[in-house]
């Protein structure tokens, strides 16, 4: 799998949070982005997992231009985020939140509820 930028720009109103930026990645490349706060991480991520949409440039996935997809079809095609505050479901049980998880990916139901119990029976 090969997940692609190209020109991508975000905006919030006047303000340009990442403007023009590109990366390839290869199916197991492990990448780190640092920088300071208001650098523009998190709004990378979130483009490159369909949580935001760029003013400007493409994201896809083997070839496959999914920019302007829901976020719901990024798991699917292999992509997922981890988010810096896990927020739980209140009123669901741990089984529930973590078959949530699961169900999230595009898994069915059942398979969600399996794969929760394997890993909360360890």
């Amino acid at each position: 799998m090969l997940l692609q930028a190209r020109g991508v720009t975000v905006r919030f109103g006047g303000i340009v949070a990442i403007d023009d930026v590109s990366l390839t990645l290869a199916k197991g490349e492990v990448l780190g982005l640092i920088g300071p706060n208001g650098a523009g991480k998190t709004t990378l991520v979130n483009v490159l997992s369909g949580f935001q949409k760029p003013v400007r440039g493409v994201v896809d996935i083997d070839g496959d231009v999914c920019t302007r997809r829901p976020a719901r079809d990024f798991p699917r095609a292999g992509i997922v985020r981890t988010f810096q505050a896990v927020r739980l479901f209140r009123g669901l049980t741990v089984s529930e939140n973590v078959e949530a998880a699961y169900a999230a990916k595009g898994l069915g139901r059942a398979v969600a509820r399996r794969r929760a119990a394997g890993i909360l029976d360890d």
